[in-house]
């Protein structure tokens, strides 16, 4: 009986990679990992506060609906056939090698970055990311927790530059997978502080967990993806403060265990800050200003005292 079930897991498998891409079946295979690490972890933290089951299972429930929809069904239906349609008007061809797996590698997180830092700033995004900050807790689970609205947001925009730069988009996926695969190991409490060379130029635990932070001074910080490099280029790097522990969540917290409530709280706050009376320009403004921006108190009365002047 074991033989037969054996047999059956490796025909699935075959099956599997012959319908899956390689950064699906990476990002598959994160899944079980990463339920591994939270049970082991949950074991070494459970007379703690680490960890609470609704949170927990809120993340499980929210990151495999993103790895079906966004992961799956959106890379196969929109992305893919968008990168092999601008591959064409590549600048170059970049195969791969030694040399251009670590230029992919850089490129890759940089692009990450970007996107990273847009999420943070530009509020059309952080309606999207705000998903991943929503809970009030720090564990291997919270990496689970991803937005399906990954899917149908244009996030995978900001890795074309890989694309017509003359890496296969295969390539620049696959990279891209094993990049947010490195990322899960982050979201720990349980490793504290590395030395400090490692500290300033990877994402480990202590980096992210400012990055999780809504004390005002690690909020949108340490936004890299595998390096901090970035972070120390472009002024966004703070180190984590024995003296000031994160806070984890956001300014606001949600507290909700609903993976719908989850999902569209902050759209359903921006959509009602854009229909709020007032001019086009500044309603419109809501998409693209940071989170935190709100319309003048007086625009509305100084805009109407305009009109009735003229």
């Amino acid at each position: 009986m074991e033989g037969t079930n054996f047999a059956a897991l490796l025909e699935l498998a075959e099956s599997a990679t012959e319908v899956l891409m390689p950064s699906q079946m990476l990002m598959l295979l994160a899944l079980p990992v990463t339920l591994l690490l939270a049970a082991v972890e949950w074991r070494h933290f459970r007379r703690g506060d680490e960890y609470d089951l609704k949170d927990s299972l809120a993340s499980v429930v929210l990151g495999g609906s993103y790895v079906l929809l966004a992961e799956g069904l959106i890379i196969v239906a929109a992305v893919v056939p968008l990168f092999n349609w601008l591959y064409q008007f590549r600048l170059t061809t970049l195969e791969i090698s030694p040399a251009t797996l670590v230029v992919l590698f850089l490129l890759v997180d940089l692009c990450f970055y970007l996107f990273h830092r847009a999420a943070h700033r530009i509020r059309f995004f952080w309606a999207v990311h705000e998903v991943h900050h929503g809970s009030e807790y720090f564990n291997f689970t919270v990496a689970f927790r991803q937005s399906v609205m990954y899917a149908v947001t244009g996030v995978y925009l900001f890795f074309v530059p890989a694309v017509l730069l003359g890496f296969r988009p295969e390539a620049v996926l696959v990279m891209l997978a094993a990049n947010m695969t490195c990322q899960i190991f982050v979201h720990t409490q349980w490793v504290k502080r590395l030395p400090a060379p490692i500290e300033w130029l990877f994402n480990t635990p202590s980096n992210h967990r400012v990055h999780h932070g809504r004390n005002p001074r690690y909020i949108d910080r340490n936004l890299g993806g595998v390096l901090m490099l970035w972070d120390h280029l472009f002024g966004t790097y703070v180190a984590e403060d024995p003296a000031d522990p994160p806070d984890y969540g956001v300014v606001h917290q949600i507290h909700s265990h609903n993976p719908l409530t989850l999902t569209f709280h902050e759209w359903r706050a921006m959509l009602s800050d854009v229909a709020r009376p007032g001019p086009l320009a500044l309603r419109l403004k809501h998409f693209w200003a940071p989170p935190e921006w709100q319309r003048p108190e007086s625009t509305p009365a100084l805009v109407g005292n305009a009109v009735r002047a003229d």
